[in-house]
């Protein structure tokens, strides 16, 4: 389910009159609670479908680091969308 909210898309825009998702919101402020690198390297990945290598290259880390930040993502994404389940 999370790869289909968010991977190749563009970030949601809102409007007003626009019912809001309520997975949607949660998994926005789940990622909003992230530190600043996990959400860039999630972000990265997720909507640029840049690999781990190119990340990395990018960021000046290491692949294992970019595969962390992923993980540690998808975690507190599977947590915070648990009760949509």
């Amino acid at each position: 389910m999370l790869g289909r909210i968010w991977r190749r898309r563009a970030p949601p825009h809102r409007c007003s009159d626009a019912p809001e998702d309520p997975r949607l919101a949660r998994a926005e402020e789940a990622i909003a609670g992230l530190p600043e690198l996990t959400r860039k390297v999630f972000f990265m990945h997720r909507l640029e479908n840049l690999s781990y290598e190119r990340i990395a290259r990018r960021l000046d880390i290491d692949a294992k680091e970019v595969e962390g930040h992923i993980a540690a993502t998808l975690i507190v994404l599977r947590h915070a969308l648990k009760e949509f389940d």
